[in-house]
């Protein structure tokens, strides 16, 4: 099934008038709760944020998951302000500028709703929102890229209306909404929204940034490389 990504027109624009006046919010410390956090890179203690796997060989889980459970990495930040990521099943978590990450132990067989939201800090600053969901496969061991949020490419390389359409009309692409297709996990109902622009002066460039998606984990289990021509579909 090709997942849908109706990321932009009138979902996103029925929020805030352009220019409209907005407090920002106070970025929240990073951290997690209600969330199953897992493995040998989350030492920091109780909903603490877990140590950032180095994508250039930093591959094998020291503590894998256990035969019952898949692993995924979420990486969210927001540059200029600060993001959550949200679930009923999965948890909360929460990061600043910075790159912060967290490691998950999922059931297969289970399907996840997800909200993901960048918010400025600062009125008139604008944000550059970042989310990257990625799979562990234990046979490599290899990560399987899932989801990336980029809102980048407006003024100032912050996010704005086109630079939102640019990211959902690619998003469109993607095979059961995957980027990576050896993967186990399938993103639908992907849809981008904001409550609005920081007006002319600011060159419309958002104060916040949501993206809502669905996250259903195949019980099957992940067999090749990442990019392995066998797992595109004929």
């Amino acid at each position: 099934m090709l997942a849908c990504a109706g990321c932009a027109g009138e979902a996103a624009s029925g929020g805030a008038a352009p220019g409209a006046s907005a407090t920002p919010a106070a970025a929240e410390t990073p951290g997690a709760r209600d969330a199953n956090l897992a493995g040998a890179r989350c030492k920091g203690g109780p909903g603490a944020p877990c140590a950032c796997r180095q994508k250039n060989g930093d591959v094998a889980e020291k503590q894998p998951p256990d035969a019952d459970h898949k692993r995924f990495e979420i990486r969210l930040a927001a540059l200029g302000g600060g993001a959550t990521l949200d679930s009923p099943t999965l948890g909360h978590f929460a990061a600043g500028a910075d790159e912060t990450c967290y490691y998950i132990d999922v059931l297969p067989g289970t399907t996840q709703e997800v909200t993901f939201t960048a918010r400025a800090a600062s009125k008139g600053a604008g944000i550059v929102p970042v989310l990257d969901l990625a799979e562990y496969g234990p046979k490599g061991p290899w990560w399987y890229d899932i989801l990336s949020v980029r809102c980048d490419g407006g003024p100032g390389g912050r996010c704005n209306r086109d630079a939102a359409e640019a990211w959902g009309a690619e998003a469109k692409t993607r095979k059961r909404g995957r980027i990576d297709p050896c993967g186990s996990t399938v993103i639908s109902h992907l849809r981008w929204d904001t409550s609005g622009g920081l007006g002319e002066r600011d060159l419309g460039t958002f104060r916040d940034f949501t993206v809502t998606f669905t996250m259903e984990v195949k019980r099957f289990p992940t067999q090749f490389h990442p990019g392995a021509t066998e797992c595109v579909p004929k």
